[in-house]
């Protein structure tokens, strides 16, 4: 097949194979009018379409995966995460039948565990660990996906439906019997939890139970959508109540709570508190919040990197300022000082890694990230307004 492929295009010829190529690149190119944001943003995003998913070599079916370049430490693996909160927008932006593919392979082949820390491309069980930021992202996903596309045909195929089941069944077993929390065995970084409540993930639960109640207005009964929308505010009001605590004279939002009077002040870049504006749960004037995020970038703060040039947001599993934290505050709000940190960054020769070395910028782990590279081209887009390229001349190859 890979001899009888080469003979196809020596037939072509080159110069056909590379107007093609270039053409499909060119109409796929954004701008945020800044030629070295331009750059960063086409790089990584192209590098997410190319290297966080592909086509199989025995089936020539499209399966997802966090990287399939070997420099990333866990190649060719799937993470509901990864691929669907972090490359997954940025997929839409270029080519929304891409994204369509990527729901159908995650409403079919990953269905079963959907929600379990990570996977192997046919959906068999790579690591266990529950993970409840997982077990939402499908769902945010869809929201984004007919939202940009208006394709209500796909929330009404089998494999959807049966899917979005699954995850209400599984959703529903993981809430506590008396107050609306949900509860995870492992955080955002596929770490072990401290406790088991998350505020970050309880509001991707919010999220999650009103983004179904508003796709399937016009397809559910009545009774189905109000207990939605019904739980989601007792969710809200849940992190109101049990996930806010006093810190210095300022109320903040704990990181995870244990519902017996114990919680922690911590952060995670793969699942940030500095995110919930970004979700809708409150407003960047929110008080609760902006106390929230100054606990978290003082210098007081084990992993802020706060009195470094690059002052991004660590945690133990990989204790330097990560990469998915810059595409956090290009997305709540602080896209100077991201534009600042961006630009003393070289992550991977210029692509998304994990973390970087906050006084060089270089990459320190997960070189080759393709699905965080994902995440960081859309946070540049949606925080300096980038565009599609208007281009009406021919490519200079």
């Amino acid at each position: 097949a890979a001899a009888t492929s080469a003979k196809e295009m020596l037939r072509r010829g080159f110069d056909a194979e590379l107007d093609k190529t270039t053409k499909w690149l060119q109409a796929r190119r954004r701008t945020v009018g800044d030629a070295a944001l331009d750059e960063l943003l086409n790089t990584n995003l192209l590098f997410s379409y190319f290297f966080g998913g592909g086509v199989t070599l025995d089936s020539e079916e499209y399966v997802l995966v966090t990287s399939r370049s070997p420099r990333y430490y866990v190649s060719a693996a799937y993470w509901d995460r990864d691929s669907l909160l972090w490359s997954f927008p940025a997929i839409l932006l270029i080519d929304p039948p891409t994204a369509r593919e990527m729901l159908l392979y995650v409403f079919t082949r990953q269905k079963r565990n959907i929600g379990v820390h990570s996977r192997f491309i046919d959906g068999t069980l790579l690591e266990p660990g529950f993970e409840l930021d997982e077990l939402c992202a499908p769902v945010i996903a869809l929201k984004l996906y007919i939202d940009a596309t208006n394709d209500t045909a796909l929330l009404q195929m089998d494999c959807v439906l049966d899917g979005i089941d699954h995850i209400l069944r599984l959703l529903n077993s993981m809430r506590h019997e008396k107050i609306a929390l949900y509860e995870t065995f492992l955080q955002p970084t596929d770490d072990l939890i401290e406790h088991p409540y998350l505020t970050y993930n309880n509001v991707l639960v919010w999220y999650s139970l009103n983004a179904l109640a508003k796709l399937y207005a016009a397809v559910w009964p009545k009774e189905r959508l109000s207990a939605l929308t019904e739980e989601a505010e007792r969710v809200q009001r849940a992190i109101r109540e049990h996930c806010v605590f006093q810190k210095d004279g300022e109320e903040i939002f704990a990181w995870s709570v244990d519902l017996n009077g114990k919680w922690n002040i911590y952060d995670e870049p793969p699942g940030s508190l500095l995110l919930l504006p970004y979700y809708g749960f409150c407003g960047e004037n929110d008080p609760v919040w902006q106390a929230s995020a100054r606990t978290i970038r003082r210098a007081d703060y084990p992993y802020s990197f706060a009195d470094c040039p690059i002052a991004e947001i660590g945690c133990p599993h990989a204790p330097y300022p990560w990469v998915l934290s810059i595409s956090n505050s290009l997305l709540s709000g602080r896209r100077e000082a991201a534009k600042q940190h961006l630009s003393r960054t070289r992550m991977d020769n210029g692509v998304a890694c994990e973390s970087v070395d906050p006084y060089t910028g270089e990459c320190r782990t997960g070189g080759a990230f393709a699905t965080c590279a994902g995440f960081l081209a859309y946070a540049i887009n949606e925080a300096f307004g980038g565009k599609k390229v208007q281009n009406d001349t021919p490519s200079n190859r």
